[in-house]
Parts: structure tokens; sequence; C-alpha cells
């Protein structure tokens, strides 16, 4: 019952007030699940920041590898490069050293072509001691040389063991050395340029994929 001097309209305002200031079944149950949505939003989002810090992580690491590779396989082409030249560069510098020798004490004499190879030439001949001699190492120079062949060659007085052809010497090598270092550095440009053409793209492409 209403009290004295209470009219109906203010009777059913204060019941609805009084019903939202209990909270009601009904707001408990909204409440619930709008706690209930917000915790799938949340847990939708973590799981695709963790996602997302994963594949990143995993792109970078592709990335830091092929890199890594990189620089070991353009190392080692380097190396190699370098190797072949300095071993060239030496034979060239032996070459004019040997010549010099015998250039500063030079002997003169006939030799026999005792046996021809593709890697060495050994010839015979005999110095004014009487001494027969067959360098271990054969001849220097020996292009085009053949068995049985009796060519003149000139020594080293010092050491008769270090003999050339007459007429031929260290700068006969120039140009195989020349031809050997264009070409080896030549292939070293090629695979320098494919192993960088060829990592370029992929790291790029990961790389913009990130940035989305």
């Amino acid at each position: 019952m209403s009290a004295p001097g209470d009219t109906p309209g203010s009777t059913a305002v204060d019941a609805r007030a009084a019903d939202a200031g209990d909270g009601g079944p009904d707001s408990a149950v909204d409440k619930v699940l709008d706690d209930a949505v917000r915790a799938s939003a949340q847990a939708e989002a973590d799981e695709l920041r963790n996602s997302r810090f994963a594949q990143a992580r995993a792109v970078w690491g592709a990335i830091r590898a092929q890199a890594r590779d990189r620089r070991r396989a353009t190392l080692i082409t380097l190396g190699a490069a370098f190797l072949v030249t300095a071993s060239c560069l030496l034979l060239v510098i032996g070459a004019y050293t040997n010549d010099f020798k015998i250039t500063a004490r030079p002997g003169v004499a006939a030799a026999e072509v005792m046996s021809a190879s593709y890697n060495r030439t050994v010839v015979r001949f005999s110095t004014p001691d009487s001494a027969v001699r067959v360098p271990r190492d054969g001849v220097l120079y020996p292009g085009g040389l053949q068995v049985g062949q009796v060519v003149r060659v000139e020594y080293d007085q010092a050491n008769p063991d270090l003999v050339r052809v007459a007429g031929r010497g260290a700068w006969l090598t120039l140009v195989p050395a020349i031809t050997i270092v264009l070409v080896v550095w030549a292939v070293a440009g090629g695979v320098l340029w494919w192993l960088h053409r060829r990592r370029e793209p992929a790291s790029v492409a990961d790389a913009s994929e990130l940035r989305r």
C-alpha cells in the first residue's frame, strides 16, 4: 500500500529505482556476458599478438641465417680467389728469381731430353768438369720439347740442377698466370653476384611481410 501523500506515479518510479539499485537477475546475466565477451576478445588479441611475435622471430631468424650463410660463402669465394692469385704471383716471382740466378752465373751446354710429361721434362747434360747432370726437377720452360731431342740449355754454375732452355725466360709464365687470375676472378665475381642476387628477394619479401 502507498503511504499517505504518495502518488501512483511516484510509487512506480521508486520501484524501478529499487530494481536498478538491486541489480536484478537480468543485470547480473548481462554483466557476466559482457565480461565473457571482453575476456574472449582479450584472449584472441593476445593470441594474435603472440602469433605475430613468433612469426617475426622466425622471419628475422631466417634473414639472419641467410646473411650469415652469404657472408660465409663470400669469404670462402674471396679466399679461394686470393689464394689462386697469390699462387700465380709466387710462381712468377719464383721464375724471375731463378732466371736471375742463372743469368748471374751462367753456364751453357747441350742437353738431351730424357722424358717429357705434363709436369716435368727431364734432360741430361754435361758440365765442364765432365760431370753428367740430370736435374731432378727437370728443365724450366720445356714447352714443345720431345724425348730424344737435343737442345741448348743454360744453367746456374753454382747450382747446375737449376737449368732452363736457352732463349726462354720467366716472361713465358706471365701469360698463363694472368689468364688464370682473370678466369678465377671472373668466376668469383659471378658467384658473388649470384649469391647476393639470389638471396636478396627472399629477405626483402619477408621484411615487407612483417611491416604489414
